[in-house]
């Protein structure tokens, strides 16, 4: 991708001359990468994302702890009581007759005549007041009642059930993580490439500008020669379409610039003006790449990390489902805040433990177990995927930067012999000597070498900004653009 993206600025650069564009003050990188994190979308969903991911594991740290619940109930209710009195009234008549049957007895012969008239009479007049009380009592209640309880449930053992559940809610800190690293590290490459493109569009601009003007005033050099009848017509026409054709790479170089001028400013979410960070390339050679592969392995990277938080989901995954073939155990207690409410079946407070086991379950857990080991067998894998991956690409990015920093200095002497040549070209065709044709691959050479040392840079730039973002330290690219062994495109 950052090799097509060279070729298609080189395209646009085609038979342009050397800029010599210098930095201006404006925007620089820094300002650029703070605006860019302030106002990017992506990064804001991602520092979310890992935000309600660290609040979902900092809830889940205490599942151990008891759960204590306060409840009021308000409950209106009707009881109903039916009581047979059948049975109880003629008990009571056959007590009372042995009663009466065997009072007078009981007092002096005198009175016996008279007790037992009056026994006579009681129980004569015994079965119309007995009768008089029904067979069945019926009695209803109605109330409604507020019930305010207590109530708590601990867990004792549960298969580390609950330790799983923790585990993976960390896990999904570490996944959280790795997302913001990809983020971060997409940005700060896609940031190099739009700042420092924008550097390079507005250096084939200026270079377009300055072979359009050469182009202008060689023309009318022509012309005047050809009144003078030094040039013939013929040649005249050659340096009329030298003109037209740098017309064109012009007008192509300066919509390739408001292009990057624009895509700049969507990622910054601002108007952008001048660019005080030119093109670099730093002359001293790269750290070796073992340092940042080292570097990848003590920062972490945003794949690994995310392969690394995937896996300790999957372990505890494993752990969840091994937890289903053990028993559980529960303490749990209620209190009646108001036992004067409670029902006459209801406690005032109790207080237990329950142990239960799954004898037979509609899922198969021994499949199920080791559906959750290939998971993390799986996971582990892709973890390993992982780095190798950030290994090949640092392994990448450490060449192509290299490459392009080889090639960038490499290219000094070229610049330096096509300028010469150009001189020399214009010296010969203005004095009537030299041939368009001469003039015309003069340019050319010129404007090829300087769009190549330009774009040497921007792959320098981008390369070095892979490298970096897949090193796990993105933020280094300020650092190097810096660094006191920097050269620019301009020179300085």
């Amino acid at each position: 991708m950052i090799r097509c993206g060279s070729r298609m600025l080189l395209g646009i650069a085609a038979m342009l001359a050397p800029a010599g564009a210098s930095a201006q003050s404006g925007i620089t990188y820094d300002a650029a990468r703070i605006a860019a994190q302030s106002s990017d979308p992506s990064t804001q969903a991602a520092d979310l994302s890992l935000s309600a991911a660290e609040d979902n594991a900092a809830a889940l740290d205490n599942l151990y702890r008891p759960t204590v619940t306060a409840a009021a109930s308000v409950i209106a209710y009707q009881k109903t009581l039916s009581v047979d009195l059948s049975g109880a009234k003629a008990d009571v008549m056959q007590q009372t007759g042995q009663f009466l049957a065997g009072l007078p007895g009981q007092f002096p012969p005198e009175f016996s005549a008279l007790v037992s008239a009056v026994a006579g009479r009681i129980e004569s007049a015994l079965p119309g007041l007995i009768g008089q009380l029904p067979d069945q009592l019926d009695y209803t209640a109605r109330d409604t009642i507020v019930r305010p309880t207590l109530s708590a449930v601990m867990p004792l053992y549960t298969g580390g059930a609950l330790e799983a559940v923790s585990d993976a809610a960390r896990g999904g800190v570490t996944i959280a993580q790795g997302r913001r690293q990809i983020t971060a590290a997409a940005q700060e490459v896609s940031l190099v490439q739009r700042y420092f493109g924008l550097q390079l569009a507005r250096n084939l601009r200026a270079s377009a500008e300055e072979r359009l003007a050469a182009s202008e005033r060689h023309l009318s050099s022509a012309q005047a020669m050809e009144s003078a009848g030094i040039l013939p017509h013929s040649a005249v026409l050659d340096v009329t379409v030298l003109r037209d054709a740098a017309q064109r790479s012009h007008d192509r170089a300066v919509r390739e610039e408001s292009l990057a001028v624009l895509s700049l400013e969507r990622m910054l979410g601002r108007s952008v003006d001048a660019l005080a960070t030119p093109l670099f390339v730093n002359t001293g050679p790269l750290p070796p790449l073992a340092r940042f592969q080292n570097a990848a392995e003590a920062n972490g990277t945003g794949q690994t990390s995310l392969a690394r938080g995937q896996q300790e989901v999957a372990q505890a995954g494993e752990r969840l489902a091994r937890a289903a073939r053990r028993p559980r155990a529960f303490a749990f207690g209620a209190y009646s805040v108001d036992p004067t409410t409670n029902l006459p079946t209801e406690p005032d407070w109790v207080v237990g433990a329950t142990v239960s086991y799954t004898l037979i379950s509609p899922v198969d857990r021994g499949r199920l177990a080791d559906a959750a080991r290939t998971r993390s067998a799986a996971a582990a894998a892709d973890q390993r995927a992982a780095a190798d991956r950030v290994a090949g690409e640092i392994e990448r990015a450490h060449a192509m930067a290299d490459s392009a920093r080889r090639s960038f200095l490499s290219m000094d002497s070229s610049v330096a012999a096509a300028q010469e040549n150009l001189r020399l070209q214009e010296i010969a065709f203005h004095e009537g000597v030299g041939t368009v044709d001469r003039l015309m691959a003069a340019q050319a050479a010129l404007a090829s070498a300087e769009s190549e040392r330009a774009a040497a840079a921007y792959e320098y730039d981008v390369s070095l900004a892979a490298l970096l973002a897949a090193s796990g330290a993105p933020q280094d690219m300020s650092d190097y653009a810096r660094r006191e062994d920097r050269v620019t495109v301009d020179g300085k």
